[in-house]
């Protein structure tokens, strides 16, 4: 009876050893892809797995902390079209090295350079040009633009822009109307990374000519320079709303004056088809018109003028006028010294030792400039470039030559 039960117990054990190492190999051949390695890095990490290879542990999510509360926007938000791609690049060292080297610039003004240092240098540069055209304009008037043209300094921290003269109007609007252009020409030319080419108005307009090439993006320029300037006139009274005006008028200038220019094709430049694209005018007709602006400027009434609620009610009416100025016309609110005498109040050094012309009827007779003072005549010397001649190819070489002349100037 013991050999029996002895023998029944050891069959049955050999059955249940058989009927294990079945399930083993059956697991094996259904996932081959687990080896031992994995099984004991399963095992380390207290994943229980059934027969089937299933994971019988739960899954446990990780937590994600964060801040759930309402987000706070700091400052106002540059337009995304207006602003570079200098969070892409990372090179926030040259846009500090950029805006660090501009002076007179308001805490916005700094904002907006950081964000596009590329478009405010080149809006620096059209600051430039602007004094450069306001000092050809005005090189036979007593003021003639010194007051903008202190070296290494931005012209828009001028005291003279804090007053409201003629002069003072056409500083505003040839600056709002030299940034434009010369952003409007960047872009064209490729040298700034937020903007481009201007888009053509269609792809065919005539039979025998198309748009094309690269027009000026004079809708961009126009755009930062309204963002770049204007955002110095904060205040709501009647002095910032002409500055205002007058920064628009010189832009207007720019936009309404654009120009279509064209590239022949065809056979011995027979013209069979042109090319055509708009750019903006030659900024020394721009300061030709703003010049004509300035000679027709309008004085408003000084009484509309002031701070706060009042001012903020009214509206521009000038003096002895039935209609409201155009939106290309020039306001100044205050009267022109005759700038006979220095002025440290408005950075005019006065007109002691500027050159006259004895024999002109002109703004720039002696008589007119040295207002009534007299003039003396003094020998100067001066060197400029002649006998030029080309060279092949392809230089033009010139001499020095020293030039001595008689010249009259104001006592």
């Amino acid at each position: 009876m013991k050999i029996e039960i002895i023998f029944i117990f050891m069959a049955f054990s050999f059955i249940r050893s058989n009927s294990i190492e079945e399930n083993k190999a059956k697991a094996e051949s259904k996932f081959p892809q687990r080896r031992n390695s994995d099984i004991s890095i399963m095992k380390s990490k207290a994943i229980q797995l059934d027969t089937k290879g299933n994971n019988l542990m739960p899954i446990k999510r990780k937590r994600k902390l964060g801040y759930k509360g309402k987000k706070k926007m700091i400052g106002k938000k540059i337009p995304p079209e207006l602003s570079n791609s200098i969070d892409e690049q990372g090179d926030f060292s040259k846009a500090r090295s950029v805006c660090s080297n501009i002076s007179g610039l308001t805490k916005e003004q700094m904002r907006v350079c950081r964000k596009s240092p590329d478009t405010t240098s080149v809006a620096m540069q059209g600051l430039q040009q602007s004094v450069y055209e306001c000092q050809f304009q005005f090189q036979k008037h007593r003021w003639n633009c010194s007051s903008l043209s202190k070296k290494n300094k931005n012209p828009q921290a001028s005291v003279l822009l804090q007053r409201g003269f003629r002069e003072t109007a056409f500083a505003y609007a040839i600056s709002a109307a030299g940034v434009a252009h010369a952003i409007s020409r960047a872009c064209s030319q490729g040298d700034l990374i937020s903007c481009g080419c201007d888009r053509p108005e269609s792809a065919y307009v005539g039979q025998d000519w198309k748009w094309g090439g690269c027009s000026h993006n004079v809708e961009y320029g126009v755009k930062f320079s309204r963002v770049f300037l204007d955002i110095k006139e904060r205040a709501k009274d009647m002095q910032s709303k002409i500055n205002l005006h007058n920064n628009q008028a010189g832009r207007l200038v720019v936009s309404h004056n654009t120009e279509m220019k064209c590239k022949c094709h065809g056979m011995s430049g027979s013209c069979e088809m042109k090319t055509c694209w708009r750019a903006t005018p030659d900024f020394r007709r721009v300061g030709n018109i703003l010049k004509d602006r300035y000679n027709y400027a309008i004085l408003v009434d000084q009484s509309v003028l002031g701070n706060g609620a009042r001012g903020k009610r009214k509206r521009l009416f000038p003096r002895n006028r039935r209609k409201r100025p155009s939106e290309t016309d020039l306001l100044y609110y205050e009267r022109s010294p005759t700038f006979c005498e220095g002025r440290s109040d408005i950075g005019f050094q006065g007109i002691t030792g500027r050159q006259c012309n004895r024999t002109s009827t002109s703004l720039d007779s002696c008589d007119s400039l040295c207002c009534g003072r007299g003039y003396n005549t003094i020998r100067q010397r001066r060197v400029e470039r002649c006998r030029c001649r080309f060279k092949w190819c392809c230089e033009v070489e010139c001499e020095n030559c020293t030039i001595e002349e008689w010249v009259t100037v104001c006592k």
